[in-house]
């Protein structure tokens, strides 16, 4: 088989045959019109007095739907971005006034704590809020453990007095639960009122 071996075009050829395609336009003959440039110098330049005249620096400008459409999008585009910074200015100030109220209160506690620290008050209000003494188990003198005292008898008088009601309407003699039989104890004796505590209110 034989192969026919054929030389590769180079550049200089390649421009050469643009050169001859650029010369042949320039030099043909049939079927066209040269403009003398003496009787018309710009062939595609309009007249400023033509209908459809147009600047050159507006020829390449757009005046249709897409243009409209364009300005449409840019206008929706600034008015979220405004939006958007509007909303981010709102969230900044709301954040610096949260964050400042909480630096006052932190100096306020902080300074408060330290006051505490330098005189001790802190540790002076440190006290039961009631009148009794949680480790001897005895009631403080004063008309509040006065009258702590004496809610406390008062309040087993009623539990004791509910079961003695209770024990009086069973049915047997016999305690359900455990099976052992029940002793009637004396009636609980209402406690006296104090004489200090008849003056006030009920409680």
């Amino acid at each position: 088989m034989q192969v026919r071996n054929i030389q590769p075009r180079g550049r200089r050829r390649a421009k050469g045959k643009e050169a001859t395609e650029k010369q042949m336009l320039a030099q043909r003959r049939s079927q066209f019109v040269r403009h003398d440039p003496q009787v018309i110098n710009k062939p595609f330049m309009t007249e400023k007095n033509a209908p459809f005249y147009l600047a050159e620096n507006q020829r390449f400008v757009s005046t249709g739907a897409a243009t409209e459409e364009k300005s449409l999008r840019d206008q929706r585009l600034a008015q979220k971005k405004e939006l958007f910074h509007a909303k981010r200015s709102v969230n900044i100030n709301r954040e610096r006034t949260r964050w400042k109220a909480e630096e006052k209160k932190y100096i306020h506690s902080d300074r408060r704590m330290q006051r505490f620290r330098e005189t001790g008050q802190k540790a002076v209000t440190n006290k039961l809020s009631v009148p009794y003494d949680t480790i001897n188990h005895k009631f403080k003198d004063g008309l509040d453990a006065e009258r702590l005292g004496f809610k406390e008898k008062y309040y087993k008088y009623r539990a004791d007095t509910r079961k003695d009601r209770l024990y009086s309407r069973a049915n047997g003699r016999f305690n359900p639960i455990t099976g052992a039989e029940v002793i009637r104890t004396a009636p609980t004796q209402k406690p006296a009122t104090p004489p200090n505590l008849k003056h006030l209110p009920a409680w």
